[in-house]
């Protein structure tokens, strides 16, 4: 390789952005493809010069424990593929064809002829997406990343700061008069929790809980009663449900992220005055970016200064916004790493149940 970096000369690439929907109820069933044509900017960033930067900093992974296929480090178009796990596709799509746009521009001095946008329904379609190559790169949440991690066929690229924030935490609550003011409390009595999806509002309270000696037990339903000795809990699908239930006395306790905790739209002011926090888990990380283990090494070493430096523009900034609100991205080290690791330890406990 030469040490000696020349210029890039500027270049006009179209992006097309490709669109693999599954869409159900009234609307067309099966998979589609769209293709959207869009111009990119005539000339790559900053972020598209320095070739010899450092690499990027990269979590500790799980080995796989089988030999993954075999599948090229780049598609023979040079082509990229963002994909994101969603049924929700005209909600998500725009967000994913800003990010798609944008790093056709960036990388498109160094090869790359367009970026495409893939999305699935589950976790294993993503999984086998991975594994055969026909995703690059995606964002998660840290209990979905882990899982994407544990065969190999994903490694952890940088940290996302999601809706602006870089790590998040469970805030758990009872009502004022009902004498919980711990988790020791809610002994044979209830909690609500979000979803079983939900990394805030289910995951990490209940193996945080379970961690620290608690016994918790699904119930049929709000009027049903623990088995003695432990924690009955139900789902409420949704913040302003968690927040209800509590507040009407059809929980001892609910769980949410601390966003939604200081979210006025989600726990209002005259709800607050009611309710109070008896207990807060260690933070998380927020949400992280995630890349094919298989792709070729100078291209993931492009996506990390490329998305690293994205906030230093006013296109950076602006893009960032559209994908999921995001204040920046930056290598999972220091802080980062600590909280990736409590999320590790959270996720090997839930995983035990």
């Amino acid at each position: 390789m030469k040490k000696a970096v020349f210029a890039v000369l500027a270049v006009t690439v179209c992006a097309a952005v490709v669109l693999f929907i599954r869409m159900d109820g009234d609307e067309n069933t099966g998979r589609r493809g769209v293709v959207i044509e869009r111009p990119a900017p005539a000339a790559p960033s900053a972020a598209t010069r320095d070739v010899a930067a450092a690499p990027p900093a990269v979590a500790p992974v799980s080995r796989p424990t089988t030999p993954l296929p075999a599948v090229p480090a780049m598609r023979a178009n040079n082509r990229l593929v963002i994909g994101r796990i969603s049924s929700n596709v005209r909600k998500h799509w725009p967000r994913l064809e800003a990010m798609a746009n944008y790093l056709a521009a960036e990388l498109a001095g160094q090869g790359v002829t367009g970026v495409d946008v893939k999305m699935v329904d589950t976790m294993e379609e993503m999984r086998e997406a991975l594994r055969a190559g026909e995703v690059d790169l995606l964002s998660e949440t840290a209990f979905a990343a882990i899982e994407l991690t544990q065969d190999g066929s994903a490694e952890m690229l940088m940290r996302e700061w999601k809706s602006g924030v870089s790590d998040y935490h469970t805030v758990i609550f009872a009502r004022r008069d009902t004498g919980v003011d711990s988790l020791a409390d809610l002994v044979d009595r209830t909690i609500t929790f979000e979803d079983r999806g939900s990394t805030s509002g289910y995951l990490v309270p209940r193996a945080s809980m379970a961690r620290q000696g608690f016994d918790l037990v699904e119930l049929a339903d709000t009027l049903a009663r623990p088995p003695r000795g432990s924690i009955g809990f139900t789902f409420g699908d949704d913040e302003e449900t968690v927040v209800g239930r509590v507040i009407r006395g059809f929980a001892d306790a609910g769980a949410i992220s601390n966003l939604d905790w200081a979210d006025e739209d989600e726990v209002s002011e005259t709800d607050r005055r009611d309710l109070v926090a008896i207990h807060e888990t260690d933070p998380i990380i927020r949400s992280i970016v995630l890349v094919r283990s298989t792709l070729d090494s100078n291209v993931k070493t492009r996506l990390a200064l490329v998305l690293e430096q994205m906030h230093e523009t006013d296109v950076g900034m602006e893009t960032l916004r559209e994908y999921w609100k995001v204040a920046r991205f930056d290598r999972i080290e220091g802080p980062a790493l600590d909280s990736l690791l409590n999320a590790r330890v959270l996720h090997e406990t839930f995983r035990s149940f």
